[in-house]
């Protein structure tokens, strides 16, 4: 209920007490005092106000003031005491209410029918610090924190641009959260931006506890096995797709970022590959695309060829894999499930324990797994092999979730390798790649600009000269995708800088 501030103290402060549960709630903490011959009131919350500040800049000026009189309007001459650059006024005690829960401190006088909110605010955050997912050798080792402020401010420090727009608003019907809606003026597509704007109108609930919460809500297909988001935390990553056109979203407590609209390329990008030579970047590529598909296919493809295609294999490896798996009391399909489970297993223990730790227990787990399972005669020597192999291409693929979906996908074509052969793979590929090219992020398509074909620049699976690179990628805004003509560096027609 949006009910007025009273300008009667006593009954202001009795209504803030019972929307507060003072009675109950002993964090929230008040102090009274005079001004300008009448009584007055500070709320807090401890901890997310500087004692010190509330006391230096705001208690003391005030109360050297308790036997004046005020020479203006009495909200206006307490503003213009408190020196500060932040002042809000609240009509209503649900302003108010918010203003601490947003770290302000809230003054309320007898005779004045509104509260002032003063931005005291100092909660307890961590500091800048390398990214912990996304390391790189060449490029900046700043990563977001959970501060949103201190998110947008790595941004702005990259992209100093009066057309680079964060709009603030708050998410969540009972327990608000602050939220950044960030994009470059002339870059972003105004049809993308309404649409990501009216999907954040339209969440109903409660109260969004992270990033990851916010991108279910936003996603198209949310049955979908692929991420249709890019998170990211690191500030460069993420400047470089403001600059193409797309759409970044901060939430207050999380230290990612989300980027819509994306596409299956832009998951598989990484800031290594702009900041190598463009051969370092283009092989870099490769090698990740590779692995990409032997995570994918391995295992299915060689369940197959072992089982209902073994006259495509050479005749010496279709004999030492069946004189092997002859010792063996499991069938190769049984077995393959079981290793990429465990695998599976292994790599989730040690994400979960903390530290170093957790990269020792992974390896030295999968060595001595592996090697027991050997000399135990429970699997073959070549299964632990593909499944290594297939284990490592998963690592090489740079997103998180992209990398989950890969390993669910895994499983899903050796299926379809241990009942149909090699044709149930080669359908379920087929289906596969149906959907992909269906799939869209944010009304874009997510399999573009291969399908369909889209203008862009000559940045996709491989990476061409960062100097040939004129033209916007197909989300930016139609008007301003081919930016200048020409490239950035000039040549002659064998291929020489022309810089005499």
């Amino acid at each position: 209920m949006n009910e007025g501030i009273s300008a009667s103290l006593k009954t202001s402060c009795g209504e803030m007490d019972r929307r507060l549960n003072r009675d109950v709630n002993p964090d929230t903490k008040i102090r009274r005092f005079r001004v300008y011959q009448r009584d007055a009131a500070f709320y807090y919350v401890d901890g997310t106000v500087s004692v010190d500040f509330l006391q230096h800049y705001l208690l003391e000026p005030l109360e050297d003031l308790r036997d004046q009189k005020p020479e203006a309007e009495l909200a206006t001459a307490l503003q213009n005491v408190v020196r500060l650059t932040d002042v809000q006024t609240a009509k209503t005690y649900e302003d108010a209410v918010n203003h601490l829960m947003t770290g302000r401190a809230v003054l309320l006088v007898e005779g004045m029918a509104c509260a002032l909110g003063f931005d005291a605010r100092a909660f307890v955050r961590r500091g800048i610090a390398p990214p912990q997912t996304e390391s790189v050798v060449l490029g900046p080792h700043e990563g977001f924190n959970e501060s949103i402020r201190d998110n947008i401010t790595l941004l702005r420090r990259i992209l100093p641009s009066p057309n680079f727009i964060g709009e603030m608003r708050s998410i969540g019907d009972q327990i608000p959260v602050s939220l950044c809606v960030l994009y470059l003026k002339d870059a972003v597509d105004e049809d993308m931006l309404r649409r990501v704007k009216a999907r954040l109108d339209s969440i109903r609930t409660d109260h969004v506890l992270s990033i990851g919460a916010l991108e279910q809500m936003l996603e198209d297909k949310p049955f979908s096995l692929l991420p249709q988001c890019c998170l990211t935390e690191r500030p460069d990553r993420t400047a470089s797709m403001l600059l193409e056109g797309q759409i970044a979203l901060l939430l207050d407590g999380s230290p990612l970022a989300l980027v819509m609209p994306a596409s299956i390329l832009h998951l598989l990008h990484t800031p290594d590959d702009t900041s190598l030579r463009w051969q370092y970047g283009t092989f870099l590529r490769l090698l990740r695309l590779f692995g990409l598909l032997c995570a994918l296919l391995l295992p299915g493809l060689f369940v197959a060829f072992v089982t209902f295609h073994p006259e495509a294999l050479p005749v010496t490896l279709l004999t030492a894999v069946l004189e092997s798996q002859a010792e063996v009391p499991l069938s190769i399909p049984a077995e393959t499930f079981l290793m990429l489970i465990m695998f599976n297993l292994i790599n989730e223990a040690g994400t979960r324990v903390p530290g170093i730790s957790g990269s020792t227990l992974g390896t030295v787990s999968g060595l001595i797994l592996g090697q027991a399972a050997v000399e135990a005669r429970l699997i073959h020597p070549l299964l632990v092999i593909v499944v290594a192999v297939s284990s490592l291409g998963s690592y090489a693929v740079p997103d998180y979730s992209l990398g989950l979906a890969i390993r669910i996908a895994q499983l899903l074509f050796l299926a379809a390798g241990c009942i149909f052969g090699i044709y149930g793979m080669v359908l379920f590929c087929a289906a596969g790649t149906i959907r992909l090219c269906g799939m869209t992020s944010l009304g874009s398509p997510f399999a573009a600009p291969m399908s369909p074909i889209r203008t862009r620049n000559p940045d996709g699976w491989t990476r061409m000269p960062i100097w040939m690179q004129r033209a916007r990628i197909w989300v930016a805004n139609p008007a301003d995708v081919n930016r200048t003509d020409g490239r950035m560096r000039g040549w002659d027609r064998r291929g020489n800088a022309n810089d005499r």
